[in-house]
């Protein structure tokens, strides 16, 4: 682990670790380990309450202040990019600012964190300040690019979200002299491609400056496989469970996926104003049956689509916990987790698990970080049986290493969140288990089934940065490359022929 400290006085302090909301607490919990000479003080809570901290924090010479990504930019002024306007109130600015804006909604006044001599930042889970234009990443910048702040760390296992062009936003804010721009940095080192809707995307690196590349990034990028620094680990055995829409389903889906429209079986009208709100559909459909609710029936915009019973991934998550030995009255082995894209889904399977009488927490967007914690606890005290979560609340940051088995009722479309899902159990504490078992469970004939080969397609390209199979095989020639090999293999295996193999890929 970094250690904040230059001294044994712990001249690193104050510091800042900006993390997401979800780990807030493990930073806290683990601090006194890492750098005991240290205060936590994590902002949770109210706008007041968070704002009361912070000035107790303030009075701390050595305050480690923890705070969520999303909660910087109520803290911090916001630091400028291309030709994005800065809001600016009378105060800031007497002869163009706006009379009407409050010092708190204006982009340029000081707030509470830039009052702090920050000697550390620290930011966990970084590669979520990819957008540049996003308030959040600027409110990160300027606070990480104070003159007081003389280390900077960002720490992410998946710098890459969709392309090479994420990666600027992170490197800037670790060495803002070194990469000023993103124009002239994408200039230099994006392979540039039109897209469908006609536009230039960023596809790759450009093989003419591709060495060059290499050579500004290494410096500031350190990356370490965990199959080489965590060998004991156990290995993740996949397995795909496939499930059947039941006919009022299919009936539907087909409907939604032909024309945008279609009909409940009690006649409710179920219509989509764009492609993309019919693809939210299709995931839908593809999980349940649908209820539609109607605040204003002539505002399609009001409509409020509800998973309901019957549910064939239920159904499949029943037949699993039951030859998993959970439903059985005297289950004393490893809980399992249950993660779903959507938290109707969540909760839907709450109420499956509630008629069948088995223990369980939840952690979704509705559960405080508080609560969170309890349900981690209960997870690794086997108190529960069952953990469910949602990608977004459970899938970053916590450790739940106690049970062997994940049930993926659905996949999101972010490799990101994929990625990171899948280390919630493969991590520092799995020794216990011989094996991690991944159980997918996929609606034949829906678009789950193309959901591999796009994350596939993300996966090359953040091996095109992160060179993870060229690291591996050179600490052990003989190992297996972990999920490109896997990806493959499960696009292989689907019968998708007609995806490329991967450079290098073993066939």
């Amino acid at each position: 682990m970094i250690r904040l400290h230059d001294e044994i006085d712990g001249s690193g302090l104050p510091a800042l670790i900006i993390c997401p909301n979800s780990v807030k607490y493990h930073w806290a919990k683990n601090a006194q380990t890492w750098l005991p000479q240290c205060t936590p003080f994590v902002l949770d809570g109210s706008l007041p309450k968070k704002r009361k901290t912070l000035k107790e924090a303030a009075k701390t010479p050595r305050a480690l202040v923890i705070v969520n990504i999303e909660s910087v930019r109520l803290f911090s002024r916001l630091a400028p990019y291309g030709s994005v306007k800065l809001k600016r109130c009378r105060e800031c600015d007497p002869r163009h600012g706006d009379e009407g804006l409050s010092a708190s909604r204006c982009d340029v006044h000081l707030k509470e964190l830039n009052d702090f001599n920050f000697r550390v930042v620290i930011g966990d889970e970084f590669h979520r300040i990819k957008d540049p234009r996003a308030q959040q990443t600027r409110a990160i910048w300027y606070v990480m690019h104070q003159d007081s702040v003389k280390y900077r760390w960002a720490l992410t296992g998946t710098p890459i979200a969709n392309h090479p062009g994420d990666l600027w936003s992170i490197l800037h804010a670790v060495a803002p002299d070194e990469f000023p721009t993103k124009s002239k940095w994408l200039e230099r080192y994006g392979l540039m491609a039109w897209n469908s809707f006609g536009g230039l995307e960023v596809v790759g690196i450009r093989p003419d400056t591709r060495n060059e590349f290499f050579r500004q990034l290494d410096p500031r990028f350190r990356r370490i496989l965990k199959a080489v620094v965590l060998p004991q680990l156990p290995p993740k055995i996949r397995s795909t469970r496939y499930v059947d829409m039941s006919t009022a389903q299919a009936r539907m889906y087909r409907e939604m996926e032909k024309g945008l429209v279609t009909r409940t079986p009690d006649g409710q009208l179920l219509v989509a104003s764009t492609q993309l709100a019919a693809h939210t559909r299709l995931m839908q459909l593809s999980s349940s049956s649908v209820k539609v609710t109607k605040p204003d029936p002539d505002d399609i915009t009001t409509w409020e689509v509800e998973l309901v019973d019957p549910s064939p991934k239920l159904d499949a998550l029943e037949e699993i916990l039951d030859e998993l030995g959970v439903l059985a009255g005297g289950f004393d082995g490893p809980p399992v987790l249950v993660a779903a894209e959507h938290k109707q889904l969540i909760n839907l399977a709450a109420k499956r698990l509630d008629k069948l009488g088995v223990r369980y927490a939840l952690v979704t967007g509705d559960v405080s970080p508080y609560d969170r914690q309890k349900a981690l606890d209960a997870l690794r005290a086997r108190s529960i049986r069952v953990l469910m979560f949602t990608n977004k609340a459970g899938g970053v940051g916590m450790d739940m290493s106690a049970s062997d088995t994940l049930i993926n009722l659905q996949r999101s479309w972010s490799l990101v969140d994929e990625r990171q899902k899948e280390d919630r159990n493969h991590r520092i504490g799995s020794e216990i288990h011989e094996c991690v078992r991944i159980i997918d469970v996929i609606t034949r004939d829906t678009v789950e089934e193309g959901q591999i080969t796009t994350l596939l397609e993300k996966l090359e390209r953040l091996e095109e940065i992160t060179r993870d199979r060229a690291a591996l095989l050179a600490a052990n020639p003989h190992a297996l490359t972990d999920e490109l090999d896997a990806l493959e293999a499960g696009i292989m295996s689907r019968g998708l022929t007609n995806v490329p193999p991967l450079n290098g890929a073993s066939q």
